[in-house]
């Protein structure tokens, strides 16, 4: 597992099989943290539904990155220019 440059990773994570931390796993409420992070797996956390807020990440990742890459404005985009479908 790599070491952040930047923020060293604790023991006690390693120790569990976590190699990094993400401020949206400390919203959650520890008894659902522990059972997502400790007692499962990384291919069974994979499972889970993402989450609402994930989802719409990844809409406005997806959007900025066709604004920039495919030099296309917010209306092109928000009418599916950008979508390779």
């Amino acid at each position: 597992m790599a070491e952040s440059k930047f923020i060293p990773i604790k023991k006690c994570y390693l120790d569990i099989g976590l190699d990094h931390t993400s401020p949206s796993q400390f919203n959650n409420p520890l008894d659902v943290w522990v059972a997502k992070y400790v007692l499962l797996t990384p291919i069974e956390r994979k499972k889970l539904p993402p989450s609402m807020s994930m989802e719409f990440g990844g809409f406005v990742g997806q959007a900025v990155q066709d604004m920039k890459t495919k030099n296309l404005t917010l209306e092109e985009v928000y009418n599916g220019k950008g979508n390779n479908k």
